[in-house]
């Protein structure tokens, strides 16, 4: 986009023995420190300068020639499709939509050098006012690469995020909370459960799956002779992402899950009755679910208010698979990364999962076999 500067109105002044320079620019009205005392030297030299050049050099904008630069909208969407090759479609979607709903409303009406460190101290503080850390921290990561990105193209005079008090700045932790079923409302939900619901819950509780992940699950994933399935894709929001274009550091989306003998049975008897010969679970027309949250809006939630137990989240299931499984000494948490797509060494295991979902009867024996352990070491 061609944009010509636009100034008038340039004048120097004084205050407080202290030298000034203002005038209008694009029709935005400033007021500028020279950093020069007001001696008479000073003020001679005031006499033979331009207000407007002076000014205009204080904000670091070139004065002559027309400025070939595309507005913050422009850039912002330019910058995110050209990086999102290091993105699935899903998390693009979501930078996208965070650009425009967050950090396009605030910073639109910005020219580019007028992008200051204070300005993206206040953007934080309002972004954490209305969101979570983890969402906050996202979008400061989709701001920072767009600025740096202006930066390197020359557009300012400096990049604010390389300042001290950007650098140095920090979104406090927000603890989440985090909930899972019991092993009782496990046992229950898997119990009394039935048809096609009954396989959603056997996979989701047992092996830990992403509810995109079991939405997106076809007959051709699984071996059941073998013993096996593969997790080859997921759907969020109606878009079907394989999973060999999933890239995310802290994740394994491409993976093979060894499956429980009872549920390799059920799955034989289930597929007599299948309701498509492609998708394990099948909405309306034979088509697979598009959002987790149909399911459990006009399935799950109506079957657990039947059978009386509180509807937790999306995720329980997932994080009961987990928590279960980190109670036994038996299990290594590499193996559980490994179901549930955890890299290798990930904290996300530890930070999200390690919850209390052992009934007091289990918790006493726990804690009787672990007094064993400690007492044959002491030799008591």
């Amino acid at each position: 986009m061609s944009k010509t500067l636009t100034f008038s109105d340039g004048s120097f002044f004084e205050r407080n023995e202290r030298l000034y320079v203002q005038g209008t620019i694009n029709g935005k009205r400033y007021k500028k420190s020279i950093n020069k005392k007001a001696t008479s030297l000073n003020k001679k030299w005031i006499k033979k300068q331009d207000p407007i050049e002076v000014l205009l050099k204080i904000l670091g904008i070139e004065k002559h020639a027309e400025e070939n630069l595309p507005t913050f909208e422009e850039f912002g969407l330019a910058v995110l499709e050209a990086t999102s090759q290091n993105r699935s479609k899903t998390t693009q979607a979501d930078y996208v939509r965070i650009f425009n709903i967050s950090i396009l409303p605030y910073f639109k009406d910005y020219e580019w050098h007028e992008i200051k460190p204070f300005d993206l101290s206040a953007f934080f503080k309002k972004l954490i006012s209305e969101y979570s850390s983890e969402r906050s921290k996202r979008t400061k990561s989709i701001l920072k690469t767009i600025v740096s990105s202006a930066y390197d193209e020359e557009f300012m005079p400096k990049n604010p995020f390389d300042t001290e008090t950007i650098r140095n700045h920090y979104f406090k932790q927000t603890v989440k909370n985090t909930q899972a079923y019991s092993v009782t409302e496990a046992k229950e939900m898997l119990t009394k459960s039935k048809g096609w619901l009954k396989i959603y819950l056997e996979l989701g509780f047992k092996y830990g799956l992403r509810s995109g992940e079991l939405m997106g699950l076809k007959w051709e994933d699984f071996d059941l002779e073998k013993g096996y399935f593969k997790i080859n894709r997921s759907i969020s929001k109606g878009i079907i992402t394989e999973s060999s274009e999933t890239v995310h550091a802290n994740k394994n989306h491409l993976r093979e899950v060894y499956m429980f003998p009872e549920t390799i049975e059920l799955l034989k008897a289930y597929s007599n009755f299948r309701f498509s010969d492609e998708w394990l679970f099948v909405a309306k027309e034979g088509k697979p679910y598009k959002e987790s949250q149909t399911i459990i809006n006009h399935w799950l939630k109506p079957f657990l208010e039947e059978i009386g137990i509180k509807y937790k989240t999306g995720y329980a299931m997932r994080r009961t698979y987990v928590s279960v499984m980190k109670q036994s000494e038996k299990v290594d948490l590499s193996d559980i990364q490994e179901v549930v797509g955890h890299a290798e060494g990930s904290h996300v295991t530890e930070k999200h999962y390690n919850l209390d979902v052992l009934t007091n009867e289990q918790k006493q024996e726990k804690a009787r076999l672990n007094g064993s352990v400690f007492n044959l070491l002491l030799g008591m």
